[in-house]
């Protein structure tokens, strides 16, 4: 099998890289941009579509991922890339990590996604994300994936971004406020990435969300986060903000997925 990583270097597309890596009779290329973490990786820009057209006719994969997450560009990725890549994707197995697309409780795959205005943070993310969702479902082999916000460490020893936030105030010992009742869906990236690879061989096509069973807090979430590293969270203080809650349903991925997707532990004394 022929797998096309779209974004190999990023926090996880070097983490799905890593896992097919040692995986027999799987030939796989990725791609950078600007940070090359293996020597087999080749730079190629997503919105330079004539390269991209030529990459995957040479290549000729049978499925690409693409871990493509870019805030300032993504709608331009939807609306210049999107369109062109639709006319010689064919049967290729086209796996694409979206976003969380509303805000709602418990939201199924089947939520009406809400478009950002200019005033929302990271509009141009989260609407390029729903505008590619809707060209990339009139493709023949598709699934795309809505993740929880993905945390925890790749096999390149990176953390994600939010952790490293945390560690800089952790070892600054400055005041960390986090809101006590924005809630939302997390996942580990390493079961983020099990899950996806799972899904090159599946025959789903459709929209699928992928998140820990349980929903937690901002202020939970990196509480959390310092249990699991050993670190002082003396710095973080709860806060109430203006109330925001956008977690998934995970009942369809528990029907059709076998990957294991954990919880992470809260303690008591700040749970929910």
């Amino acid at each position: 099998m022929k797998i096309l990583i779209i974004g190999a270097s990023g926090f996880l597309g070097s983490t799905i890289y890593h896992k097919l890596k040692s995986v027999e009779n799987i030939e796989l290329l990725g791609t950078y941009i600007t940070h090359r973490n293996q020597n087999e990786f080749i730079q190629l820009d997503v919105l330079d579509t004539k390269q991209l057209q030529i990459v995957v006719k040479e290549f000729n994969p049978d499925a690409i991922i693409w871990t493509v997450m870019n805030h300032e560009l993504e709608e331009i990725i939807a609306d210049e890339v999107m369109p062109v890549l639709s006319e010689f994707i064919g049967s290729i197995r086209f796996i694409f990590l979206s976003t969380s697309v509303a805000y709602e409780k418990n939201m199924t795959e089947e939520v009406e996604p809400f478009i950002r205005t200019e005033d929302w943070y990271n509009h141009h993310y989260f609407n390029g994300k729903i505008k590619s969702e809707s060209i990339i479902r009139m493709f023949n082999n598709f699934c795309i994936i809505r993740p929880g916000s993905i945390y925890g460490i790749n096999p390149d020893g990176k953390l994600d971004s939010r952790s490293r936030t945390l560690k800089d105030y952790v070892e600054s010992d400055k005041e960390y406020i986090r809101a006590t009742n924005i809630i939302f869906s997390i996942v580990e990236v390493n079961e983020l990435a099990e899950a996806v690879i799972e899904l090159l061989s599946s025959e789903y096509i459709g929209i699928i969300n992928i998140s820990e069973e349980e929903p937690v807090s901002h202020y939970n979430f990196n509480k959390a986060l310092c249990q699991l590293y050993g670190w002082d969270d003396s710095c973080i203080v709860g806060k109430e903000e203006e109330e925001n809650i956008y977690y998934l349903n995970n009942d369809l991925r528990k029907k059709i997925l076998k990957t294991t997707i954990g919880t992470i532990k809260t303690s008591a004394s700040y749970a929910d």
